[in-house]
């Protein structure tokens, strides 16, 4: 207890009365949907999804792989001895995820994103009777309890997901990284960059001048017809 709160104490925000650092704590679809709920043995999986493409140049599954993964996952369940209720329970995860990433909110949809909630909370002791796990006290799990919540404080999700700076680090990071020797990269990787960004004004600038030409020649083209 001491502890706990002399680490409130200590804190930036501990000057602030009427400020709630957790509520700085937004949902995130990418990390805590995505990569955190899945409840599936890897052979069961690998098993039903053989039919899929072949993944090359994979160090691990990304973003992209497990959304078109959580597509077929229901019905990948089909089959593999899972009782109606861990199915129940799996499809009110997925309904859950896919609730989400709504792009607009009302009271409707954030009961429905509060049903199947409660739909999967009614269900999940499956897995604990199974011997999956002996509890599912998992941080990510809890995070869904705050879903609903931030949405109607914050917007949705699509506003705090940090999956669009995922995408960029590949942009700005990977890509930048492998252009370069690999000796003294951070140098190279700004210089590259720059270079880039350099190349795409100049291809923009060029659009606009060629937009600006066609404007150009359509005005002056309708203007030589004798109507």
């Amino acid at each position: 207890m001491f502890a706990e709160r002399q680490f409130h104490e200590n804190q930036f925000w501990a000057g602030f009365s009427y400020s709630n650092i957790y509520l700085a704590m937004t949902p995130d679809v990418l990390h805590q949907l995505y990569q955190g709920l899945w409840v599936i043995s890897e052979e069961k999986l690998d098993e039903r999804i053989q039919a899929l493409p072949h993944l090359l140049g994979l160090s691990q599954v990304s973003g992209g792989e497990r959304k078109n993964i959580a597509k077929i996952l229901v019905g990948c369940l089909h089959g593999s001895g899972i009782t109606d209720k861990g199915i129940a329970a799996c499809r009110a995860l997925m309904d859950f995820i896919y609730i989400a990433q709504y792009q607009s909110h009302d009271t409707t949809t954030l009961s429905y994103l509060e049903s199947a909630l409660e739909e999967w909370h009614k269900n999940k002791t499956f897995f604990i009777d199974k011997g999956v796990r002996d509890h599912l006290n998992i941080p990510k799990f809890h995070s869904l309890l705050h879903y609903s919540k931030s949405i109607s404080m914050l917007g949705t999700t699509d506003n705090f997901n940090t999956e669009t700076f995922e995408r960029l680090h590949i942009d700005f990071a990977k890509a930048g990284w492998h252009a370069s020797n690999k000796r003294d990269h951070f140098p190279q990787m700004v210089t590259w960059l720059c270079r880039r960004e350099k190349i795409a004004c100049f291809d923009f600038y060029r659009a606009m001048l060629d937009d600006t030409k066609d404007a150009d020649s359509d005005q002056l083209w309708s203007q030589d017809i004798p109507w």
